[in-house]
C-alpha cells in the first residue's frame, strides 16, 4: 500500500495560504441519515441525506504577520469564501465555506495556538448548493 506524506500539504482560505501556520488539517465529509422506517418494518430503514463538508484547521498564531488570524477573524459572520485543501500538495478539494468556529488558546510557556472550522456552502460560488470539487 502506497503512503503519501503530508509535509507538502497546502491549505488556503479566502485566497490566503495558511500552510506555514497550520500544523493539522482535517476535512470531514458527513452524510446524515433519514429514518424511513414504516410501522410494519421489523428493522429500521434509512436513506442517505444530503452530504456536507467541514474543514478544521489548527496552528500557531502569528498576530504580527500571520495571515490566518487577520483573514479568519475578518470573515466571522460574513458570506462564504473560497477554501482549498491539498493533503499531498497537488491533489485536493476546494469550494466555498463560512467560518463556523474560531478559537485562540494561550497557555503559559507555550506558543499561542488557534483553531477554526469552515462549513462548506458552495462549489463554484458561495451558497450555490453545489458540492466541493476534487481536483
Amino acid at each position: 500500500m502506497a503512503r503519501t506524506h503530508a509535509k507538502d500539504a497546502d491549505v488556503a482560505f479566502d485566497s490566503v495560504q495558511l500552510e506555514d501556520e497550520v500544523s493539522q488539517t482535517t476535512l470531514n465529509f458527513e452524510v446524515p441519515e433519514a429514518d424511513i422506517t414504516a410501522y410494519a418494518d421489523a428493522w429500521q430503514n434509512f436513506l442517505a441525506g444530503k452530504p456536507t463538508a467541514t474543514l478544521d484547521i489548527e496552528g500557531s498564531l502569528d498576530p504580527a504577520g500571520g495571515g490566518g488570524d487577520v483573514t479568519i477573524f475578518g470573515e466571522l459572520g460574513l458570506e462564504g469564501e473560497e477554501w482549498d485543501f491539498e493533503p499531498d500538495g497537488t491533489t485536493g478539494y476546494n469550494g466555498f465555506g463560512i467560518v463556523t468556529r474560531y478559537s485562540i488558546t494561550a497557555n503559559v510557556n507555550d506558543a499561542i495556538k488557534y483553531s477554526a472550522s469552515f462549513r462548506h456552502n458552495g462549489g463554484s460560488a458561495a451558497a450555490d448548493g453545489a458540492a466541493p470539487t476534487r481536483a
